[in-house]
């Protein structure tokens, strides 16, 4: 394939931000070599002005104004794509980025982690989850996600001395293989039966009826539901998760959950947005989908009723967030005519997730090793620290779906779609399951400000202060401003 000066000048605009991220990894690590290690704080320096340098560059080539949730261009011979959807999650990828290299340098003092490989892969995860969500053909989909993991096995384990970390660095590195050989099999049965890889051939061949074998589609679909599931943590893909997450430096474990779901939540809705097009659809297969939503809702919250921990506590809670933000793509495949307010919902409740989950993690990092164990430690944190209880508190209650926050719209959005596209069940389902997850949260909101302190965490007051508290404000304002004007988001071009 042939590509004309401007066809490569156009590639290279709609990748930028990618390419800056990759020219900050490198300098992460020729400062690393080069700064005394007395200064090593400056990695923490290039890697923020490396995102800023990303950030501008994503707006530099920004879709047209006013922005259409339709807007689509293609790079580098198709298998690249800048859409609505994708824009929005890179500005919440970024934003994620910028918000975990903030929190980290207090969090590595004193362990045993090599500053400049934890930023430069940092930046390379951002990278890898940005090159996800503009994934556009299934080879380029599974480098994609093949870079994300491979960077988050390797910062789930990087802190030496802790053998949590390489235990759980081992599960996912397994159980991450595993899903890579459905992902790969589901890649080669739709090729086999629709002759394309690109995403926008796939949705044409589907929509015109030129499929060479349903049931290839129909097996090759469902095993890409199968390895994307683990990727995303949904039931009963999400064995790993607990652990992951218990293990991994606080920080990863808030990338794991945040910002890796936001790429592959924008391919899962891209492949279900083409898939949506097939006339004759197998019911299995939208029994399928249904089944996986039901069942991360469920096991998700009732797993987090039980858990002591605090990150095995978000694990669960992940694992029904999932649930909830795959219900628009379960309307989708019953009715393509939605699919502007399901793309719409999927976009905001990325947000909205992103934003209530990272404050969580960022209070647990910004307590140290207390903070990121037992729910016990927390008691007192009321009067300990009432800020930082303040915050994590509006978090959990935006968690659960409490009005005016964020987190109340978002889910008011995407059950609306299913209300819109008759799925009054489902819908009824995530209610009641968002209710049911007001126990396990405000347990811990109870816990901060109705018991005492345990002897672990003593009566110690934790001042609020630094960078970790103003970036921890920040995102608590942000959890209002967003929910009164959404638009600031959906429609930052």
């Amino acid at each position: 394939m042939e590509f004309s000066i401007e066809q490569i000048l156009h590639s290279l605009r709609l990748t930028s931000p990618l390419l800056v991220l990759i020219f900050a990894a490198m300098a992460v690590l020729v400062a690393d070599v080069l700064l005394p290690r007395a200064h090593r704080w400056t990695l923490a320096l290039i890697g923020m002005a490396g995102i800023g340098l990303a950030l501008v560059a994503l707006y530099w080539a920004r879709p047209p104004q006013p922005m259409d949730t339709n807007y689509l261009e293609l790079a580098f011979g198709g298998t690249i794509q800048a859409g609505y959807l994708t824009f929005l999650a890179h500005n919440v990828i970024l934003a994620t980025g910028l918000f975990l290299i903030l929190i980290s340098p207090n969090y590595l003092a004193g362990r045993a982690v090599p500053h400049g490989e934890y930023y430069a892969l940092l930046l390379l995860a951002t990278l890898a989850m940005m090159a996800l969500a503009s994934s556009n053909e299934l080879l380029t989909l599974f480098l994609n996600i093949e870079l994300l993991s491979i960077t988050l096995y390797i910062l789930t384990g990087i802190e030496k001395n802790n053998l949590r970390s390489s235990e759980a660095g081992f599960k996912y590195f397994l159980l991450g293989s595993f899903a890579a050989a459905f992902l790969l099999l589901g890649i080669g049965f739709v090729y086999g039966a629709t002759g394309q890889t690109r995403f926008d051939a796939i949705g044409q061949a589907i929509a015109a009826g030129r499929i060479l074998n349903p049931a290839y589609l129909a097996i090759g679909v469902g095993l890409l539901m199968i390895g994307l599931g683990f990727k995303l943590t949904l039931a009963p893909f999400h064995m790993y998760a607990p652990d992951v997450y218990e293990g991994a430096p606080t920080p990863i474990a808030a990338a794991i959950a945040t910002g890796s779901k936001v790429g592959g939540f924008v391919v899962f809705f891209n492949l279900m947005a083409i898939v949506a097009g097939w006339r004759d659809l197998p019911q299995g297969l939208w029994v399928a989908l249904y089944a996986i939503v039901a069942a991360s809702m469920v096991v998700g919250n009732v797993g987090a009723i039980v858990q002591p921990n605090l990150k095995r506590l978000l694990a669960y809670s992940s694992i029904a967030h999932s649930g909830y933000t795959l219900v628009p793509m379960v309307v989708l495949l019953r009715r393509p005519d939605l699919l502007a307010e399901a793309r719409v919902a999927v976009a905001y409740y990325l947000l909205a997730y992103t934003l209530m989950t990272l404050l969580v993690f960022g209070v647990a990092t910004t307590l140290g090793p207390l903070g990121e164990g037992r729910i016990s430690h927390y008691a007192g944190l009321g009067r300990r620290s009432p800020a930082l209880a303040m915050i994590m508190a509006l978090a959990l209650v935006s968690l659960v779906g409490v009005p005016p926050t964020v987190g109340f719209f978002g889910k008011l959005r995407l059950f609306s779609v299913a209300i819109e596209g008759d799925h009054i069940r489902l819908a009824v389902l995530g209610v009641l399951a968002s209710v049911a997850s007001a126990f396990y949260y405000l347990r811990v909101t109870v816990t901060m400000y109705m018991e005492e302190p345990s002897p672990e965490a003593g009566e110690r007051l934790i001042p609020a202060e630094g960078v970790n508290f103003v970036i921890l404000t920040v995102g608590a304002v942000g959890v209002f401003v967003f929910a009164v004007f959404p638009w600031l988001y959906l429609f930052a071009a």
